[in-house]
């Protein structure tokens, strides 16, 4: 009986065990130049300016794919800010394989928010994409 719940306790353990996933050195995330700053025009048709200012990723190994988690900070300039606004965002985050070939897609469009008085706004968005080993990622704002 003893044995028998040893053994039961060693199974449950190698089998937790299992559910750890391996942290792998992320791919590089490119963002084109016309990609990476937009000029748009808030719902009040003012010009602002809308850039990435930094990435963060976490990437763990699945099988043959990578699983990526990336947070990337947005921020939004505009030079009048004496009334609220809302400007217009949209992020795609694009995995290729080896051959440049799509292979996984995570899109987000939002209203980003601007107080008056506020001439800098600056947003953290966190996505998940898998790619092959060997892929790339490519990150843009429209």
């Amino acid at each position: 009986m003893v044995k028998f719940i040893i053994l039961c306790f060693f199974l449950i353990l190698n089998g937790c065990s299992s559910l750890k996933k391996d942290v792998v050195d992320c791919p590089k995330v490119t963002a084109p130049k016309k990609a990476a700053e937009v000029i748009v025009k808030s719902e009040n048709k003012l010009p602002v300016y809308i850039g990435l200012r930094g990435i963060k990723t976490y990437c763990t190994k699945d099988n043959d794919n990578i699983e990526m988690e990336i947070s990337v900070n947005v921020r939004a300039i505009r030079k009048d800010n004496n009334i609220e606004d809302f400007v217009p965002v949209n992020i795609t985050l694009v995995s290729t394989d080896t051959n440049n070939k799509e292979y996984d897609r995570d899109s987000f469009k939002y209203s980003q928010f601007l107080l008056k008085g506020s001439k800098t706004v600056d947003r953290e968005t966190k996505f998940y994409i898998k790619l092959p080993n060997g892929g790339q990622v490519y990150l843009g704002l429209r």
